[in-house]
């Protein structure tokens, strides 16, 4: 009787706490009550019934409950340490969070506090110790969790749906189109957009790098593709540099499927429900349906502009143009970049000067004659060797295409077995790691609110694990992909295959069939006699 007394004469200085995010959309639809303002309109009738002073507000509006890194809780946990609140009225604890681990760390540290916490749904108040609700909260915590993830996976179920149904998904119509009015998930083409995308395509396919494009487009003074879409949305564009085209913008456009008719979704993914963090799929996982819309570009000029890679493949000189060997030449010794270099011999007797095109060591050119031995070469040797090198294997195609296919298959699988092996034993190791994780930090969880545990140690045995586990799901989620790699030996033989056969009476090489075929030449320094030069083919390697 003397402690409720005590509870009931203390001055209470409340805060309270209300929080809404897209997990809860289905119930916002079902009822509009469930909105911050009339959250906080409940949790104000509640502080004034028990007659306390008006509560200090702190809310979070469309945050998810996953983690606690949300501004409105962490001014109010704030708040908390310093001595201005003694008391936390939220409507519900899963208001509060919905990571159970991290809910139970925070209710520890707000007891230790000496804070008074209530729930109203739950009935829930830290001044009775004898509670029934009290002894049910880790419950709730789990609950509030498997609702979340219950609620992640629904939703990446119906966004998987209709990815495969071919509907457009994205919040804004990508550059060149717009959303129909009557079906917000179908694109339709925007005339004048379109042509310039047909530009950047065109361009493209005369082999100009993305650079020099954006500075064409910037120079006769159009709009960027981010420019223009706000201007479209009537949205106040003070920032100039979203109305400048650059290289990363242009690549955007080209890589885009929707221009050639095809929807493509699923390009970015978090890695679970709880860990919100966007991260980009690479393109060979995105969800693309064919054929949905009218297209801009024909699919056959589409490829050919993939074909040509990244820009980091592709540099513009000085002159605007592009060095056929950029980006592909190594040094075998430091394992830098080679660079083009410019030198001029005189013709006797005329004196008329002309360029001769090398390449040699980026650290030599740039640090110092000490950095790295020489490794020159010129650009007309480069030629020579790798049309002879390309008509020397598709000459191999040709006279026997299934003894080579089986040679390719033997390379490709000798020089990725030991690495699968090592791989996919070290996932499974980390698997096992994980599960034992989670089954830790449920063992302290349930032994600290249940007792026998210090919550002390709980919080530090948690933030261990919770460290650990971030840590190898990244290295997981790298070793998946390395794996799905490592596993395409037949596709990447028949299509380098395929590639090569296209080429075996060539003559001429240029900067779009350097990039097609080969991933990246290493060349050994000068003094070395013969020069090891060795082709790296895409899909293949060193063949």
């Amino acid at each position: 009787m003397a402690q409720k007394a005590v509870m009931a004469t203390k001055n209470w200085q409340p805060a309270i706490y209300a929080r809404l995010s897209k997990e809860d959309e289905d119930i916002k639809k079902k009822n509009a009550s469930m909105s911050i303002e009339h959250q906080i309109g409940i949790l104000k009738d509640y502080v004034k019934s028990h007659g306390w002073q008006a509560p200090k507000v702190y809310f979070d509006d469309d945050r998810t409950g996953t983690n606690f890194d949300r501004k409105g809780f962490q001014d109010m946990y704030a708040a908390a340490k310093r001595g201005e609140i003694n008391v936390i009225v939220i409507k519900d604890t899963s208001r509060f969070g919905r990571n159970w681990v991290q809910s139970g760390v925070y209710f520890e540290s707000i007891e230790e506090m000496g804070i008074r916490f209530i729930s109203i749904q739950e009935n829930l108040d830290t001044a009775d110790p004898q509670c029934p609700a009290l002894k049910m909260l880790p419950f709730y915590f789990i609950f509030n969790e498997w609702h979340s993830q219950t609620t992640s996976e629904k939703i990446r179920t119906v966004f998987k749906k209709q990815s495969e149904q071919g509907k457009f998904l994205g919040s804004f119509a990508p550059y060149g189109f717009d959303k129909d009015p009557n079906d917000k998930y179908k694109l339709i083409v925007d005339p004048y957009a379109a042509g310039i995308v047909k530009r950047i395509f065109d361009m493209r396919l005369q082999k100009v790098s993305y650079r020099s494009i954006a500075m064409t487009l910037n120079a006769e003074g159009i709009l960027s593709s981010s420019g223009y879409n706000a201007q479209k949305r009537g949205v106040e564009n003070n920032h100039t540099r979203i109305s400048q085209w650059s290289s990363e913008t242009v690549k955007t456009v080209i890589n885009n499927p929707a221009c050639c008719g095809d929807i493509a979704n699923g390009k970015k993914t978090s890695a679970n429900y709880k860990n919100r963090k966007v991260v980009r799929k690479p393109f060979e996982e995105w969800v693309i349906v064919k054929d949905v819309h009218e297209a801009i570009v024909s699919r056959e000029d589409w490829e050919k502009c993939q074909a040509m890679r990244e820009a980091n493949r592709i540099r513009s000189t000085s002159a605007n143009r592009t060095a056929p060997f950029s980006g592909i030449l190594r040094c075998l010794d430091c394992g830098y970049n080679m660079t083009r270099t410019n030198t001029t011999y005189t013709v006797r007797p005329t004196g008329e000067k002309k360029p001769v095109y090398g390449y040699n060591c980026y650290s030599r050119i740039n640090k110092g004659l000490t950095a790295c031995a020489s490794h020159y070469i010129t650009e007309k040797a480069l030629h020579q060797l790798v049309i002879a090198d390309i008509r020397d294997k598709a000459g191999e195609i040709l006279q026997d295409e299934n003894a080579v296919r089986e040679r390719f298959y033997e390379i490709k699988a000798k020089s990725s077995r030991a690495q699968l092996n090592h791989d996919r034993k070290a996932l499974k190791k980390l698997n096992k790691r994980l599960d034992d994780l989670d089954n830790l930090i449920q063992a302290a969880f349930e032994k600290s609110v249940l007792g026998g545990g210090s919550p002390d140690m709980f919080t530090t045995l948690s933030r261990k694990y919770e460290s650990e586990k971030l840590e190898l799901a990244k290295q997981a989620q790298e070793l998946t992909s390395s794996i799905e790699n490592q596993s395409r030996t037949e596709n990447d033989v028949d299509t380098f295959i395929t590639l090569m056969k296209k080429y075996s009476d060539i003559t001429e090489l240029d900067r779009a069939t350097i990039v097609e075929l080969i991933d990246h030449i290493t060349v050994s320094a000068s003094s070395i006699n013969p020069r090891e030069i060795v082709i790296y083919y895409n899909l293949m390697g060193n063949v």
